[in-house]
């Protein structure tokens, strides 16, 4: 600092035949701060120059351009010089630029004439600026501005550069993670700049689902730290994560990084038997639930059905947009055949096991009908017996005959008691009360019964009893 300063002093003055005979001592070099009001006895003292205004200090962001600005009164025919205070670089020498590098410049700016208040004289006023393109954070720290008088005029200009957020490599996640489910998982996230940023979390799509009181999912917009921690991951938490990191400086950075839950798959369908007329097409739905993706496949006995294999039957398989790990196959049988009613198994494989579930078809008529009894349409005497029996007729394949109340099954107690012959099925309510005034119906399940005219004719009977053992009552 001590020989950049000697330099610069002794090019200034070398072209100065006034202060040719000068001596420059340790003294003009000493590192010493003058005051404006320094400054100002100086100039009446010794009617030298003099700094009009502090430089100041600069903020600026990295990447832009900034300059330093040093106005000096009555310069006369005095120079004036920069130099970066942290390694003595002499940068300029009065318009002359002495760095090579050509990220600094110099200019002279508002020359003009303005009377000092204090000694009744015009002063000439003249800026210097320091020009810096493309800051970098190297950039950082002070830089002065001296003027080669005796002593020499300086003074100190500070520049603060801040940096744009960026996300570090070290330390941070790679852009896949993959763990097991019920393993905890962490998402990690490194980020540098001035002022520190602050980094934060968020999922793709959908609330990161954090882990709470009994182990509950609670899901949150946002959660900050460089740390994401996931307790026993569920396959509910599967997708990307994004790492954002912000700070005054625009613009934030973020960087996407996609979380794989590993799992058996699962294979489920909503009914095991399916039926269907013959002649008619027929589709067999099955959901699959693995990761990593399973090969999916629909199997007969031991042929395999291949996805989109033509002819009558055709596979499909669709992956649910949100849960990736969600996938619904589906077998379509066109003009089913009595050949067709088998046992069909949709198979889900992967690394990390096997899963099946089976669907049975079985054939029926167009249509399964049903009979309906109102027992509020039948008058018969509050605690007395009554018998009721329907008709079905009898298919090649077993049927099972049920009796309802409204919606429900009719309960196997001692209240009631079904009975079932080859040709008729009887349900016989032992203590009727007026509560059993709701609808009574029978269903022909799995079967292709349809109603007859036994039927009708039954329950024509039953009502014409009803209505005898009723007027009886008031005779």
């Amino acid at each position: 600092m001590r020989v950049a300063q000697l330099l610069l002093c002794y090019v200034l003055l070398e072209d100065y035949s006034h202060n040719a005979g000068a001596a420059i001592t340790s003294d003009i070099i000493h590192h010493q701060d003058f005051t404006l009001d320094q400054n100002t006895a100086t100039l009446l003292d010794n009617n030298v120059p003099s700094f009009a205004t502090p430089i100041g200090n600069v903020t600026i962001a990295s990447g832009r351009e900034t300059f330093l600005s040093c106005t000096i009164r009555s310069l006369s025919t005095y120079k004036v010089g920069w130099l970066r205070e942290r390694d003595s670089m002499i940068l300029s020498l009065g318009t002359r630029t002495v760095s090579n590098s050509q990220k600094f410049g110099v200019s002279l700016e508002n020359a003009r004439t303005r009377r000092n208040l204090t000694t009744g004289k015009n002063d000439e006023e003249s800026t210097w600026k320091l020009h810096i393109k493309n800051v970098k954070i190297t950039d950082a720290g002070c830089y002065m501005c001296q003027v080669n008088t005796v002593p020499m005029l300086k003074q100190l200009g500070c520049l603060d550069v801040l940096v744009a957020p960026d996300i570090l490599s070290t330390g941070t996640s790679k852009s896949e993670v993959i763990v097991k489910e019920g393993d905890n998982a962490t998402l990690e996230c490194k980020a540098s700049g001035k002022p520190d940023p602050v980094v934060s979390w968020r999922k793709e799509k959908n609330s990161i689902l954090i882990r709470g009181h009994r182990e509950q999912f609670i899901p949150v917009n946002t959660s900050v730290g460089e740390r994401l921690e996931l307790v026993k991951v569920d396959r509910k938490q599967m997708g990307a994560y994004l790492c954002i990191a912000t700070n005054p400086v625009p613009p934030g950075v973020s960087k996407r990084v996609y979380l794989r839950i590993h799992f058996a798959p699962t294979a489920s369908v909503e009914n095991h038997m399916v039926g269907s007329p013959v002649g008619k097409n027929i589709s067999l739905i099955c959901e699959i639930e693995g990761y990593p993706k399973t090969i999916n496949l629909w199997k007969r006995g031991e042929q395999v059905l291949s996805i989109n294999s033509g002819g009558r039957y055709e596979s499909y398989e669709r992956v649910d947009p949100d849960e990736e790990w969600k996938t619904t196959i589906e077998l379509k049988i066109r003009d089913l055949q009595i050949s067709d009613m088998d046992e069909y198994k949709c198979i889900a494989k992967s690394s990390m096991g096997e899963a099946e579930s089976a669907i049975r078809i079985y054939g029926v008529t167009d249509s399964t009908l049903a009979t309906t009894v109102s027992l509020k349409k039948l008058n018969f005497a509050h605690g007395n017996s009554l018998m009721m029996t329907t008709s079905r007729r009898i298919s090649t394949r077993k049927s099972t005959t049920l009796f309802y109340q409204s919606t429900p099954i009719i309960p196997k107690n001692k209240k009631y008691k079904l009975t079932t012959t080859t040709t008729t099925t009887t349900i016989i309510p032992r203590v009727p009360l007026t509560k059993d005034h709701n609808a009574f119906k029978h269903n022909n399940v799995y079967s292709n019964a349809k109603i007859n005219l036994n039927c009708s004719i039954n329950i024509l009977i039953i009502s014409l009893l009803f209505l005898i053992k009723y007027f009886s009552l008031f005779n």
